[in-house]
């Protein structure tokens, strides 16, 4: 049985769990705290394969066609068939914490790759993950945004939904968050007819 579907949804089930679970009341120490997620699962139908330039040709749930030009990495590309179906997910999510108080911006990445094994249909999930230190530079209540400056300079503007969060951040702040971003790919076999 082909693994890969399974730890897909393992894989974002663990990336995100922790993030979705984070919903809940901002911790007891009465620091606030938000949490942003979304995610997007799609679902295409193979309908013409070009193997020697590893071009895919996919019909969208809506009949749009597009074509998906497919890595080297991907080893299994021989196992794909007209009529297979693609299942493609991509999650974010966004957990902040306020610090009061300066220090250093500070931005620490990490990635990982999981690929469907030999002889199985072409599959991976990629996760990244970024734990971060950013100072508040604007707070826009009406808006319901902050921007942030990174440690890379990267300025990025949050919509921040509880307006007793937004209430408690001002300039010159820094919130610690974690960005988590999931994307997993699989091949299925077609629907029965």
């Amino acid at each position: 049985m082909n693994r890969l579907p399974h730890t897909l949804v393992l894989s974002l089930g663990i990336a995100f769990g922790s993030a979705f679970a984070a919903d809940a009341p901002a911790p007891a120490s009465g620091t606030p705290a938000a949490v942003m997620a979304d995610s997007t699962r799609v679902e295409a139908e193979v309908v013409a394969i070009d193997k020697k330039n590893r071009v895919v040709t996919l019909k969208g749930p809506e009949g749009n066609i597009f074509d998906v030009v497919v890595g080297k990495e991907v080893k299994n590309l021989p196992q794909v068939k007209v009529g297979d179906r693609v299942i493609a997910e991509y999650a974010e999510a966004l957990a902040l914490k306020l610090k009061k108080g300066g220090g250093l911006r500070e931005t620490v990445e990490r990635s990982d790759v999981q690929r469907a094994q030999p002889g199985q249909k072409p599959g991976a999930v990629k996760t990244r993950e970024v734990d971060f230190v950013a100072d508040v530079m604007e707070v826009d209540a009406k808006a319901g945004t902050v921007t942030i400056l990174g440690a890379k300079g990267r300025v990025v503007k949050l919509k921040i939904k509880d307006p007793a969060v937004l209430a408690e951040i001002k300039p010159g702040d820094q919130v610690v968050g974690t960005y988590i971003q999931a994307t997993g790919m699989i091949v299925v076999p077609p629907k029965a007819k």
